[in-house]
């Protein structure tokens, strides 16, 4: 039948296309940072919702609260906090960065070989530059594979890509409301670096490449924190039956300087799916919420029902959901447990995946971090296990 043909052909995307790209990750903000008690992403970075450059104070609690101290801890943050290890002095008002991360690869999938790889995850820089109340913002990097949605060029490799570019008005002075218009980050859920996590990938919502033009407003304002863009469709991708339209938002509650409870809501068109070759209307609404009982945990969970109308194909819904506990010993080493459940739909099974995660920022700028990941993934025959390791060197600028 169509419909089942339509879901085989989604669970052979996810086998085929996502667990190889576990290594296409990005470097932004880190919800675990509730732990030191903050809820909110603006003191430390130029994006109201937590990726693009480093705001200097962000570069300053960077240096203070993540990296290793070997030693006593520090009351000021050092001169290698700045700009390429501190060899660069700009003014507030301009602030610039980059990422390099590489990634080495193994994944063995039930009755496959292993397969492994070595891949440049992330080579881009970035800019924002503030002119009285108006912004400009934007990020240009280099893709061996992957992030074609992102993509400048017409390659199916080696691509110039863009994950974000766009302009913006701060409304009021100290810049907590920001309306902008250009290429953004989806606002919806935690914004984490493990894009592939299902929360991210079924609802398409990660920082890797599947931001959307449109228009955002959004606030950061004591205990509340929301956005809600306009998504007019991701221009970098042709011809235009692919581009979806609809909306994207979130509101976020901090109770406490410790806990942060939020909701995300999104649906969107596209006359023919990216990926299932059909039209089709798509929503996705959730829950999620942020928790530090102490100093030493944060505690990350959400929760997402997806729901697709293909037209002349069937309906699916679905759902992904995700908790994480992230323990820091010593500063500067994290472990970390995720577990993390999906369905498609359909007459697809349920899939369920558990992470196991060491983390050491070990040096100003850089970290090293190893994923151990099982998933048994679920298709219109069964369940399939797939078994990867995940070894990761970072370094910003």
């Amino acid at each position: 039948m169509k419909t089942k043909r339509v879901i085989t052909r989604a669970a052979a995307l996810v086998l085929g296309l996502l667990l190889p790209l576990l290594a296409a990750s990005r470097a932004d903000a880190y919800p675990f940072m509730i732990r030191h008690g903050y809820t909110g992403c603006m003191p430390c970075h130029a994006d109201p919702s937590g990726s693009g450059p480093l705001t200097s104070y962000g570069r300053a609690q960077s240096d203070l609260l993540l990296r290793s101290r070997y030693g006593e801890a520090a009351e000021e943050p050092g001169p290698s906090s700045g700009l390429l290890w501190g060899a660069v002095t700009l003014p507030d008002d301009v602030r610039l960065g980059g990422d390099v991360r590489e990634g080495f690869l193994a994944t063995k999938v039930d009755g496959a070989a292993t397969q492994k790889s070595s891949i440049l995850m992330r080579a881009d820089l970035y800019a924002d530059v503030l002119w009285w109340r108006f912004r400009a913002a934007g990020s240009l990097g280099y893709a061996p594979v992957g992030a074609l949605n992102a993509a400048l060029t017409r390659g199916q490799s080696d691509n110039l890509v863009s994950r974000d570019h766009w302009l913006g008005y701060q409304i009021d002075e100290d810049g907590s409301w920001l309306v902008r218009a250009g290429r953004i980050t989806l606002p919806f859920g935690i914004r984490d670096i493990e894009h592939t996590l299902w929360v991210r990938a079924l609802t398409r919502t990660d920082m890797n490449d599947t931001q959307q033009d449109g228009v955002a407003l959004s606030v950061s304002k004591d205990q509340i924190r929301a956005e809600v863009m306009a998504i007019l469709g991701n221009y970098q991708l042709r011809p235009d039956d692919f581009r979806e339209r609809g909306y994207s938002g979130y509101g976020e509650w901090a109770p406490s300087t410790h806990l942060a409870i939020g909701v995300s809501s999104l649906f969107t068109r596209a006359r023919r799916d990216i990926y299932l070759g059909v039209t089709d209307y798509r929503q996705a609404h959730g829950v999620f919420a942020r928790y530090s009982p102490g100093p030493l945990l944060a505690v990350l969970a959400e929760a997402d029902w997806v729901y697709q109308s293909l037209t002349y194909h069937g309906h699916l819904g679905g759902y992904a959901a995700m908790v994480q506990a992230d323990l820091e010993p010593i500063q500067g080493i994290h472990w970390m447990v995720t577990g993390e459940a999906k369905n498609d739909g359909g007459d697809v099974a349920s899939s369920f995946g558990v992470w196991f995660s060491a983390v050491w920022f070990l040096a100003p700028h850089a970290d090293v971090r190893l994923d151990e990941i099982y998933q048994t993934i679920g298709t219109p025959s069964g369940n399939v296990g797939a078994l990867t390791a995940l070894l990761q060197l970072h370094a910003f600028l």
